[in-house]
């Protein structure tokens, strides 16, 4: 019994080694942002999930159409005064650069579109704003989901993790 509470280490420690040996690099992206002024950014009331609704598989006819419009509501406050910027939405794309995804794999995902506009929010891009006098601003974009291709879409539950920040010109 002694020699086998003895060997107990060694055996932990050789499967600790050989864990740490099945991966010999690991790739991640780092991103920020650097921003010249002090505003304070809120989404979705400061809510971490926007629900957009549960949608049949027959909805989704064409891809890259947005379905479902529910409303994603982005408040700026302690801004400058009249301060000009952008707001960015960041997230994980395919080679469609509007449709936000859990992951570069999935076939299903999130398109958000613009106050007063149809086009779809592209990753990334800057979509101008002003700041009232009081340093205020209330948006709201349309979010839904979208497939990338009608065929291959799969009944499930789909997420997609997105930032919104704000940067001053």
């Amino acid at each position: 019994m002694r020699r086998i509470i003895a060997l107990a280490p060694a055996a932990l420690i050789a499967a600790m080694v050989g864990n740490v040996q099945a991966a010999t690099q690991a790739d991640v992206m780092l991103q920020g942002t650097i921003a010249d002024t002090t505003c304070e950014v809120t989404a979705n009331h400061g809510a971490a999930t926007l629900n957009v609704g549960a949608y049949a598989k027959t909805q989704f006819t064409a891809a890259k159409k947005q379905v479902g419009s529910e409303p994603l509501f982005v408040t700026l406050k302690n801004c400058s005064p009249d301060a000009n910027g952008a707001l960015q939405v960041t997230g994980v794309v395919g080679t469609e650069k509007d449709v936000f995804l859990s992951d570069i794999g999935q076939a299903a995902g999130f398109m958000l579109t613009p106050e007063d506009s149809t086009t779809a929010v592209a990753n990334g891009v800057s979509i101008p704003v002003t700041a009232d006098k009081d340093g205020s601003l209330e948006y709201t974009f349309t979010a839904g989901m979208a497939v990338l291709n009608k065929e291959a879409v799969q009944p499930g539950s789909y997420h997609a993790p997105i930032k919104i920040s704000y940067v001053s010109n």
